[in-house]
């Protein structure tokens, strides 16, 4: 398996932090939604793709549930290696006439046109380091003059760690410093 090969296979599954929800009820001090990821990949569900195509699409489908709020958050993400052999990260919008609750892995209806994908203006790149089969990566992007966004991955041994953290005017408005611990559970 090459390097991008690897990297996908402890990408992709069912993911949720349970057990730091449970860490943190057992402490008395809950700082993190409880959260769930399912990543597949989803090349099957792209028709005209090139034929010597040498990536993976990705649909990541996130749910967050905090303070009685559930809130659904999908994502296609392509990963590819560079010329350094290193995976990279680039985000996709959504296809407009897919509703957020329809953009799942297990919805057989769901096809996309290779040719119609955009890419995110909005979304600066992430190279992911790997060192020893642990995967490390972090991105900045501006979405807005004053709307900075920083995602820290870092990927090992079927876990994710995830910040996600939205700054307005140098504020933050959303997110964790602390990482989501997302534990794959198949």
């Amino acid at each position: 398996m090459n390097v991008l090969e690897v990297f996908v296979e402890n990408l992709c599954g069912n993911f949720n932090n349970d057990e730091q929800i449970r860490n943190q009820e057992e402490n008395g001090n809950i700082t993190h939604p409880k959260a769930k990821h399912i990543n597949g990949v989803c090349n099957s569900k792209i028709k005209n793709l090139p034929k010597d195509f040498n990536g993976y699409f990705v649909i990541e489908e996130s749910y967050y549930d905090q303070g009685g709020r559930q809130n659904i958050l999908p994502h296609l993400f392509l990963f590819t290696l560079n010329e350094d052999n290193k995976v990279v990260l680039e985000s996709y919008e959504l296809p407009n006439n897919v509703s957020k609750e329809d953009f799942r892995n297990d919805n057989e209806n769901l096809i996309m046109d290779y040719n119609e994908l955009v890419k995110s203006e909005k979304f600066n790149p992430m190279i992911y380091n790997e060192d020893n089969g642990v995967f490390t990566g972090e991105s900045t992007s501006m979405f807005s003059p004053v709307t900075k966004f920083i995602l820290k991955e870092k990927i090992e041994n079927n876990t994710l760690y995830v910040s996600e953290i939205f700054y307005k005017n140098n504020k933050k408005t959303f997110g964790f410093e602390d990482p989501i611990i997302y534990k794959k559970v198949n």
